[in-house]
């Protein structure tokens, strides 16, 4: 089962992170100081490496721990897949809003060593976007991860049953 674009676009984490974004567009001047930039950028990084290991950890549990019955028992409904392809997305998200942080740590840090004041307030808000949609993705996934859960007890006192 793969994700669709629909289902993305009006997906509550991706609507929430889109009104953080045009929040800061019109919040932001033109120009934003690059000190305050490059802390913005090391507080994704900080955040965002915690966030995606443990997610990545998660994801390995749930893939290693399904046997072949319960993975058919969900795969009926199409759930095992569902949840296997948003983990995928998820994953790649938090990985791209890690990337994006430390790309531009980077580059700030080289900026305000050659004495550039500020950027553009577009660069903050592609931040600001990535890391609360990577944010609010995890958070969602999550609330899947417990469905998920409980569909074990379910199926587990559904063989017990026989």
């Amino acid at each position: 089962m793969q994700i669709r674009i629909r289902d993305i676009l009006l997906a509550w984490d991706f609507l929430a992170a889109t009104c953080i974004s045009v929040v800061a567009v019109f919040g932001l001047a033109g120009n934003v100081a690059n000190t305050l930039c490059k802390d913005m950028y090391n507080i994704g990084i900080s955040v965002l490496a915690i966030v995606f290991s443990v997610y990545f950890a998660a994801l390995a549990i749930i893939i290693s721990s399904s046997d072949d019955d319960f993975v058919r028992f969900l795969e009926e409904v199409g759930d095992y897949s569902r949840l296997i392809s948003t983990f995928r997305y998820t994953l790649a998200l938090l990985f791209t809003a890690l990337m994006y942080s430390i790309i531009m740590y980077a580059i700030t840090s080289v900026w305000i060593n050659d004495d550039v004041l500020g950027q553009s307030k577009w660069f903050i808000t592609v931040l600001a976007f990535l890391f609360s949609y990577g944010l609010f993705a995890a958070v969602s996934v999550t609330s899947d991860a417990i469905l998920y859960a409980k569909s074990r007890s379910e199926f587990l006192s559904k063989i017990n049953k026989k």
